[in-house]
């Protein structure tokens, strides 16, 4: 019981920040865990851009293409 006190008074501040502020690492957890899982299931992926493109598709962004990738690349580099 002492530790769980302990605990409680060390984080006291932070738990209240939680109820104060509408801000929270749920979506980021989320994404997190779809990836994890999708790393379990992709044995048969022949490369890394469709392993990537496919952890891009749920989360409704634009998969990146090589080409464009690639341009990204050159101009940094220069």
């Amino acid at each position: 019981m002492r530790t769980s006190l302990k605990t409680l008074r060390k984080y006291l501040r932070f738990i209240e920040n939680s109820f104060i502020y509408p801000y929270n690492n749920g979506r980021i957890e989320g994404i997190n865990n779809k990836i994890n899982v999708l790393n379990r299931v992709a044995y048969g992926y022949r490369n890394f851009q469709n392993y990537k493109n496919r952890i891009i598709l749920p989360f409704k962004l634009k998969p990146a293409d090589k080409q464009s990738e690639q341009k990204q690349l050159r101009s940094k580099a220069a």
